[in-house]
């Protein structure tokens, strides 16, 4: 997934450039945090190499969580957030 992201987020940019669409790197905070939540949970997640039911549920309460806070962004931080 490492080599695909590699490419695909350079090769979004140009493709931005070459439409003339506002396609930069320049994540805001809030996309820059969930992120790193994210990876932070699932680190906890698989670090002793087993699993549960109830952290299978935990991952899927943070998934509905993120995307619930996502779809009650307010417009003016939705624009600097994506």
């Amino acid at each position: 997934s490492t080599q695909i992201a590699l490419f695909v987020v350079p090769f979004s940019v140009l493709a931005g450039w070459y439409m003339d669409g506002p396609m930069d790197l320049a994540f805001g905070a809030l996309s820059t945090s969930v992120i790193t939540f994210s990876v932070i949970v699932v680190l906890a997640m698989v670090v002793d190499g087993q699993s549960n039911w109830l952290q299978g549920y935990l991952l899927c309460s943070v998934y509905a969580i993120i995307a619930v806070m996502y779809w009650y962004l307010p417009d003016d931080l939705r624009d600097n957030a994506t």
